[in-house]
């Protein structure tokens, strides 16, 4: 395959060129163009590979093999001297990402001595893993401030070409295995890293650098960030977010954490009082279900369907019934229905018992949901299970009543 000149490796700026093909082979979307030259970067490093067009028609894919460089198209170009050129909008911001990345993985070194073992690009957010999971809070917001520093110092970023032999003896952040000629990103007294990226020139270029996340990730931590116009409009949708918050939380921006954390804690006080209000009503209704069946050998056996949305009551009833001397619940809560009036199988089963009692509750559930393709199980004194068809609930209960009352 011949060798592409990839012109991006000296000059990142460079938005459109002229180039010979050299070779065209067939690709299931179309054909696959490699030219003498090209500016169109090849998705490598974690960095994605630019858009744009060859002739006027959309380029579809980017590929790199060896030293060449091809062009995925719908079709070949009429003529073998084209004109390519670059989605400038989408260059730019990956150069402000890809170097944004170099600065901030040297930051981390600094703050929290943290290698990046790995950086991945996305559409909205970019993320490096940091070779360790004991990174704090207070080393992520002094790399942070570390690194828009430099970025406020407006430093030159250059690139290098060194030989293998030469690369190994400079102060590289990261050790590159490469052979021949090195490509090296320099950022002026920071930061120097083998890499193949675009980038851009000057570090003020790259804009602000926000970290918007961290999580540990197996023995890493993932950090996420964003650089340039993606900081501006991630701190765009967090000021009108808190706006609207504000908003309806009737407070300014300043006071919106506070006022979540009152709302928060008004609301669990309020599920706390609901739990109770609830347990009682349970409690009452179950003395109701349980005074209206019939009582037979001494024990009052209680069946009921309960609508879906009143699933929490109907679980709290059966733990109601259990307090209840001589009796046993068979409770069934029915699906949600959907806007054609069609009931699915998210249905739940509670068979539940007076403590000691005679029966196997556990099994005489898994028994039931056994028949009617369900499942589910429990212990002695409680079950609960599901997956029966809507019309079959009825005779599932029928068929549980009969094995607890042969």
């Amino acid at each position: 395959m011949p060798k592409t000149e990839r012109l991006y490796y000296t000059d990142c700026y460079r938005r459109d060129f002229e180039a010979r093909l050299v070779a065209v082979e067939p690709d299931a979307r179309g054909v696959r163009v490699t030219l003498d030259r090209s500016a169109f970067y090849p998705e490598s490093g974690g960095q994605p590979r630019d858009a744009g067009t060859l002739d006027g028609a959309p380029v579809l894919d980017v590929v790199a093999h060896d030293d060449a460089v091809a062009l995925v198209l719908a079709a070949k170009p009429a003529s073998d001297v084209v004109h390519g050129a670059i989605d400038w909008t989408r260059r730019f911001d990956h150069m402000q990402q890809h170097t944004g990345q170099h600065v901030l993985s040297a930051a981390f070194e600094r703050a929290a001595r943290s290698k990046t073992v790995s950086f991945h690009m996305g559409a909205e957010v970019s993320s490096i893993d940091l070779d360790t999971d004991r990174v704090t809070r207070r080393q992520i917001d002094e790399a942070e401030e570390l690194a828009n520093q430099v970025v406020f110092e407006d430093r030159e970023v250059r690139i290098l070409f060194r030989s293998a032999s030469e690369a190994s003896e400079m102060d590289l952040r990261k050790p590159t295995e490469r052979a021949g000629d090195v490509r090296l990103i320099e950022v002026a007294d920071f930061d120097l890293s083998a890499c193949g990226g675009t980038h851009v020139r000057r570090t003020g270029e790259i804009g602000l650098i926000s970290v918007r996340k961290h999580e540990r990730v197996r023995n890493q931590t993932r950090v996420e960030f964003v650089c340039g116009r993606r900081a501006l409009l991630a701190a765009r949708r967090d000021f009108l977010g808190l706006s609207d918050a504000g908003r309806l939380l009737s407070g300014g921006l300043e006071q919106v954490p506070a006022l979540v954390q009152k709302q928060v804690e008004e609301a669990r006080a309020a599920q706390r009082a609901r739990e109770k209000l609830v347990t009682r009503l349970a409690e009452y209704q179950a003395s109701e279900l349980a005074a209206a069946a019939p009582e037979r050998n001494g024990r009052r056996v209680i069946r009921h369907v309960f609508p879906h949305e009143e699933r929490l009551e109907a679980r709290m009833i059966a733990h109601a019934i259990q307090r209840l001397p001589g009796a046993a619940a068979l409770l069934a809560v029915a699906p949600p229905v959907d806007s054609s009036g069609n009931a699915g199988r998210a249905t739940t089963l509670f068979f539940a018992q007076s403590a000691g009692g005679a029966a196997d509750m556990g099994a005489l559930l898994k028994t039931v949901v056994g028949e009617f393709q369900g499942k589910g199980g429990g212990t002695h004194d409680f079950a609960q299970g599901g997956g029966i068809e809507a019309a079959k609930l009825e005779e599932a209960l029928s068929r549980a009543r009969s094995l607890l009352e042969p």
